[in-house]
């Protein structure tokens, strides 16, 4: 398989490279997590203050005949380099999506099949509780035409996640799951039948904590070593419930099996370390944690998207695979689709949709005027806007803000 990432020594960089990756986390560097084109010398330069090698996507790069002669002396070290694995174990070439639907116009068709989606959980949920098989072709039914939606736009699904209701956990948890997942796997490039695959395991990974003791479940007290083994053993009981049930995927199976193991081998329930962890496995420990803590919990409340985000920066390498995590916040941006931020204006909005190369400047839709006061109508900005005006007054986002800051109610905004 042709390799799209190379790691090159930032000597070598030419004007037209496109880097997509550093050889240190990118918040320990000025530049925009999306990546970004050398366009000179003094860009290579001033790179070198930071890096010594990066990585460079040769797809997104304006290859000309020098690039591709350094390109071609740095292949060979790239055979087996962290980043080039991760498309290498989708044993395919990587498939380049792009959106073809607006936010406004998936929202509209992703709102018709969601309340099938929550109905076949709760369904599932059930059927798992009393011992009855479960109907897998049911829920493959219910979630193709969700991985449809997120294929042609990522951010309406990822909008709707954020409908989170304090009483029913267990399913917006595995939903959000299953739209990350999706959406990091389609932004690996993965085929749509593994992304089903992805969306099928999330769905399936918590199924054996049905035979946990609710009282343990809903605790809000911090968990005694004892029961805390407890918990770990719906890993086993979510097992045992899916092989009764005829026609799983094998990359689902390892999905339930390994989603809480860790790259250092600190997990369970088998302790696996690095590559014995299955990719899917992997993705599924990175989203599972980051929706965990950024979601309300019986014992715990949720912390903003950003400060997730710093949190996983910290467990890379550790708990997860630092190119995965990279990765994955490329996907999720720094502010991601339905985080509250503050603009440098003052004014106050909700973050509605990512603009892909600038993860940095997302759409945001208005809430709040600069004196904190809940505007009559909202109105949506475009943060891009003036970026190529040398002159322009550009808006940015001054920082982010937790959930519900300034007493705002989401139902304002979501529908």
């Amino acid at each position: 398989m042709p390799i799209t990432v190379l790691k090159v020594r930032v000597s070598d960089l030419q004007p037209g490279m496109f880097v997509s990756s550093l050889d240190r986390p990118w918040l320990e560097t000025p530049y925009p997590i999306q990546g970004f084109h050398i366009r000179s010398a003094e860009d290579r330069l001033e790179l070198q203050q930071f890096c010594d090698w990066v990585y460079v996507d040769v797809i997104k790069s304006k290859i000309n005949s020098i690039s591709k002669q350094i390109l071609s002396q740095n292949e060979h070290i790239n055979q087996a380099s962290d980043a080039a694995q991760i498309y290498e174990l989708t044993r395919r070439s990587r498939i380049p999506y792009k959106k073809t639907a607006s936010r406004e116009e998936e929202i509209a068709s992703a709102q018709s099949h969601y309340t099938e989606v929550e109905t076949t959980y709760q369904t599932l949920l059930h059927d798992a509780e009393h011992d009855r098989q479960i109907s897998l072709p049911v829920l493959k039914s219910a979630i193709e035409p969700m991985v449809e939606s997120i294929v042609r736009n990522p951010d309406a699904y990822i909008w709707l996640t954020h409908l989170k209701s304090l009483d029913s956990y267990s399913y917006h948890h595995a939903l959000s799951c299953s739209v990350w997942a999706v959406a990091f796997g389609r932004h690996l490039g993965l085929p749509v039948s593994q992304l089903n695959s992805l969306a099928t395991g999330c769905f399936l990974f918590d199924i054996g904590k049905t035979k946990l003791p609710r009282d343990l479940l809903n605790s809000t007290r911090r968990l005694t070593s004892d029961e805390f083994d407890t918990v770990k053993q719906h890993v086993l009981f979510g097992l045992d419930l899916i092989k009764q049930t005829s026609g799983v995927e094998k990359l689902v199976l390892e999905m339930v099996r390994t989603h809480h193991e860790r790259h250092n081998g600190s997990g369970y329930p088998l302790g696996l370390t690095g590559n014995q962890i299955p990719l899917f496995g992997r993705i599924a420990g990175i989203v599972d944690a980051y929706d965990a803590i950024t979601s309300y919990r019986p014992y715990c409340k949720p912390i903003p998207a950003y400060e997730a985000i710093e949190n996983l920066y910290q467990w890379r390498g550790i708990d997860f695979q630092t190119e995965l995590v990279e990765q994955f916040i490329q996907v999720v941006g720094i502010y991601p689709v339905g985080s509250l931020v503050q603009l440098s204006d003052g004014t106050v909005g909700v973050v509605i949709s990512q603009n892909e190369h600038f993860r940095l400047r997302p759409q945001v839709m208005i809430l709040l005027d600069g004196d904190k006061q809940l505007l009559d109508e909202f109105y949506e900005v475009d943060l891009r806007a003036g970026l190529e005006d040398d002159h322009a007054d550009t808006l940015t986002i001054a920082r982010g803000l937790p959930p519900g800051a300034y007493a705002l109610d989401q139902s304002l905004y979501y529908f």
